[in-house]
């Protein structure tokens, strides 16, 4: 039988090891997702545009080992694994129609885009078990800002995820500044695609 203690905050009967009081939801240790790199919003956003994009999928390889260590089972492990497998050979695809076909590399592109969703959501669905699971706390996402901006959302998640997990509650705020950041991002990605598939299209 585990020690017991009374907790400093409300006085709650509790584990000696336990992360969070389950009376007044007092944390006793700083949230955190260990091993994850690159979480914080601002200095990815840069080396995203910097790149033209290509280290979101190089985010997703960095950080593959890690963000299997949070996941609690084989199953989500797999699932992972394998849709970041997807985004690799997409990519070496996309890599070889570059400069030829431009249907094809539309084609690539729109499946970039829908692995990176997919990708997104299991990421934030092990965040989320695993933040269960350890701090005893049910923090949402928005499934409308996943589909739009994925894996800026999923950063973004990430960079705030310790006052997610003290406040309990939607951090997002489509009115904020990062917001309007990310849907003027949207946008020069859209128009950029599009002069990339003209470009090609004009050099065949």
């Amino acid at each position: 039988m585990s020690e017991k203690i009374n907790c400093p905050f409300c006085g709650n009967l509790i584990d000696a090891d336990a992360l969070r009081c389950e009376q007044c939801g007092a944390l006793f240790k700083e949230p955190e997702l260990p091993g994850i790199k690159f979480k914080e919003f601002g200095p990815f956003l840069a080396i995203d545009i910097l790149t033209f994009g290509f280290f979101s999928t190089i985010w997703f390889f960095i950080n593959g080992k890690a963000i299997n260590k949070l996941s609690d089972g084989k199953r989500d492990c797999l699932k992972l694994n394998w849709l970041v497998a997807l985004l690799a050979i997409n990519g070496g695809f996309y890599l070889f129609y570059f400069f030829k076909q431009a249907a094809f590399l539309a084609l690539f592109t729109l499946l970039q885009c829908i692995i990176y969703i997919a990708l997104t959501y299991r990421v934030l669905r092990i965040i989320q078990k695993y933040t269960l699971r350890t701090y005893s706390a049910e923090i949402p996402f928005n499934p409308h800002y996943m589909l739009i901006f994925n894996i800026l959302y999923l950063v973004h998640y990430i960079d705030t995820y310790k006052d997610r997990v003290y406040h309990v509650h939607e951090y997002f705020d489509w009115k904020s500044p990062q917001a309007i950041i990310l849907i003027i991002l949207l946008i020069i990605i859209v128009f950029v695609l599009r002069f990339y598939n003209e470009l090609i299209f004009l050099m065949r």
